[in-house]
């Protein structure tokens, strides 16, 4: 389960990936007999690991185990973030209500924006059995476990180019490019234009004159049909009566395709390339925040395993 990611939602914003269930006990020790935990003297409820499963379901957009075994992993971690989370704020990294101002900003304007407005975020967060209330409370921890992660991957240096492009030459096959085609296309509604408009390319007709006067795609009838390099097959995105008929063309060739949704195609595949590793050029960022973020974790697993080795943590699952 990565932790970053609750992080991310969090901060930058965005209601999206939510890779660990993050604590969220709630302040009445007293809510349940036995707890599922305690920490510091701090219970961890029953209905607190629940409530951090249905907020984590939501923003993750998958449905959590939660059987006992999963429940026992789940709690073990919820105890551990609680107890950063008292490290943090014992610490001054933040304060409650720093973090709760924090909570009910990302709340009011990211997540309501995200899930709809408010009428429908609240429809949504019952749905998930959860409040508004609930949610708050829950990104309010977030809050506190971004100001420990924060202290705690302070001092990493940044990825290097050279460490990137040491992971690239020794992980090549994790970035493939498949085979692409330079392709541009004017497109019509009925046959007997899309074969007059062909004839006249081949004659040496101006794609740019005919693609403005006749072609009904808004994205590229006004420079000249182009739509550059782009993926063969299914991955190019496009419906299969064109990308059909756009992989039987070679270089310089000129076809039509149908769909029934859009119409005819007039295509000309211009040049191709065939399937190969993306270069590193094009994957270096992306190298450099994986790596990055690898980092941070590693770092922050660290610095929690620490916290809770010296705090009181009393498990009961």
């Amino acid at each position: 389960m990565s932790k970053r990611a609750i992080r991310m939602a969090a901060m930058a914003g965005t209601v999206g990936l939510l890779g660990t269930v993050a604590a969220a006990c709630g302040s009445h020790p007293a809510a349940a007999a036995q707890p599922l935990a305690v920490i510091n003297g701090q219970a961890l409820t029953k209905a607190d690991w629940q409530v951090a499963v249905n907020a984590t379901d939501l923003l993750q957009g998958v449905t959590m185990a939660t059987s006992k075994t999963a429940e026992k992993q789940q709690v073990k971690q919820l105890a551990t973030e609680v107890a950063v989370e008292q490290y943090a704020l014992q610490q001054h990294w933040v304060t409650k209500a720093k973090a709760a101002s924090e909570a009910k900003t990302f709340v009011e304007q990211n997540a309501t924006t995200a899930l709809g407005g408010a009428k429908q975020m609240q429809v949504t967060l019952k749905k998930q059995h959860l409040s508004v209330a609930t949610f708050t409370q829950f990104m309010t921890q977030q809050m506190e476990l971004q100001a420990a992660f924060a202290h705690a991957t302070k001092g990493i240096k940044p990825v290097t180019k050279a460490e990137a492009l040491a992971y690239y030459n020794k992980n090549a096959s994790r970035f493939p490019q498949p085979a692409q085609d330079k392709m541009r296309m004017i497109l019509v509604k009925t046959k007997p234009l899309a074969q007059t408009i062909e004839s006249e390319l081949k004659a040496g007709g101006s794609w740019t004159v005919l693609a403005k006067k006749y072609s009904g795609d808004p994205a590229s009838k006004n420079k000249g049909g182009e739509y550059g390099w782009v993926n063969t097959g299914s991955a190019s995105g496009y419906v299969p009566g064109f990308y059909n008929e756009m992989d039987k063309l070679k270089a310089g060739q000129y076809g039509i395709g149908y769909s029934k949704q859009y119409g005819y195609f007039v295509i000309q595949v211009q040049a191709t390339k065939p399937a190969g590793t993306e270069p590193f050029s094009k994957v270096q960022t992306q190298i450099e925040s994986g790596l990055q973020q690898q980092k941070q974790d590693a770092a922050f697993q660290s610095f929690s395993n620490n916290i809770a080795k010296k705090f009181h943590i009393k498990l009961n699952v």
